[in-house]
């Protein structure tokens, strides 16, 4: 078996040590970080004097002593020693949020998308946040190429060729980290909802798109296109869509449908009913793929709750000859999951720029704070 080097073993005991203080509800004495940890005093010593150099974590008042002997020395994480922001790009605006390093939100800020000057608006978005992060996350809506390059995006056609990730690191001066919006959205909720180590993600609003968790990562696939249903050529959802876009008989809006079905009226949970039975086959097959142990549905269509949710659970339950079918639940966050998701991005992707440590997971329980 080879040993790891030295430096692989300091930053692997570095992480544990900056996580306990991170999800510490007060300061820690050495002691307390130790048994934490299960590393010796000598060693938390070592890793604190270098968490400390990087500012993440600071000394706090000694705990008082019982006896005449010397306090015991406490440290405290430091979550202002760094802000990370997150980017999520429409086809109108521009939307940041920014938190510090335990996922506090400390500012947010929208700005009109500008066709001629992208990479300026995604830039005034986080100027008017007021902030200067050290670390970046972003989503797009559209297809990332290897190479980090935007090569399809129906929703916002400028972004096509840009390469979000190498034009703001220059301009920004701190990583960023990009992936797809869907992608990030269903990180969100795996990290957000409860224990399972795989799920789709099925978004509904005016289009539908689908996301993997599996082994607790984006599944992405060999050419980052896992997911990506809608390049099948004559691909249709249901047949009233239009380019992919989901169409009703209230027009391109499900909402004022969606409200009458949830009245109880019958011309309006048939069409509810029959929108449920046109998708579920292809979802079937990817259920049947993936076997995932939950079945997220999020976008602005997963506000009607059970309206929607009932349906959609009868027309798999139909499709699906097995005994057991994965848990379907709404989403925890309908219009904030891609920001939430490229918070955890930028956390990830600039580890080692904002704590000295790489591989640092992102704060989620912080993170959750920043449900809408």
């Amino acid at each position: 078996m080879t040993t790891p080097p030295p430096s692989t073993v300091r930053a692997v005991n570095a992480r544990a040590c900056l996580l306990v203080l991170r999800d510490a509800s007060e300061p820690l004495t050495l002691g307390e970080l130790a048994a934490a940890t299960g590393l010796s005093r000598p060693t938390v010593d070592a890793v604190l004097q270098d968490l400390a150099a990087a500012g993440t974590v600071a000394p706090s008042a000694p705990a008082p002593s019982a006896g005449a002997g010397r306090p015991a020395r406490r440290v405290t994480f430091v979550p202002s020693a760094a802000s990370v922001a997150a980017i999520d790009i429409g086809a109108r605006s521009v939307r940041c949020l920014v938190t510090d390093l335990a996922g506090t939100e400390l500012a947010r800020a929208s700005v009109p998308f500008s066709a001629e000057a992208p990479v300026d608006a995604l830039l005034a978005a986080v100027e008017a946040t007021g902030h200067r992060p050290r670390a970046v996350g972003v989503a797009v809506p559209g297809i990332l190429a290897a190479d980090g390059r935007i090569a399809q995006s129906l929703a916002v056609p400028a972004l096509v060729g840009l390469d979000p990730a190498a034009l703001l690191e220059e301009r920004l001066d701190c990583p960023v980290g990009v992936d797809n919006d869907i992608k990030l959205a269903a990180l969100a909720e795996h990290h957000l909802g409860g224990p399972a180590d795989s799920m789709l993600f099925v978004q509904l609003g005016h289009r539908i798109s689908v996301a993997a968790i599996l082994g607790g990562r984006i599944l992405q696939g060999a050419h980052r296109l896992a997911g990506e249903l809608g390049s099948q050529r004559g691909m249709r959802w249901t047949t009233s869509s239009e380019r992919g876009r989901m169409m009703w008989s209230t027009g391109s809006e499900a909402k004022p449908l969606l409200e009458r079905a949830a009245t109880g009226e019958p011309a309006a949970l048939a069409e509810v009913e029959e929108f449920c039975r046109e998708i579920a086959p292809r979802l079937a097959t990817v259920l049947l793929t993936l076997d995932p142990a939950r079945v997220v549905v999020g976008g602005g269509l997963s506000r009607a709750g059970e309206t929607l949710l009932a349906p959609l659970r009868e027309a798999l339950d139909h499709l699906l000859m097995t005994e057991t079918s994965p848990d379907m639940v709404a989403a925890r966050l309908t219009t904030d999951g891609a920001l939430v998701g490229a918070l955890g991005a930028g956390f990830r992707h600039g580890s080692a720029h904002l704590t000295g440590i790489p591989d640092v997971p992102a704060p989620w329980t912080g993170l959750a704070a920043a449900l809408t």
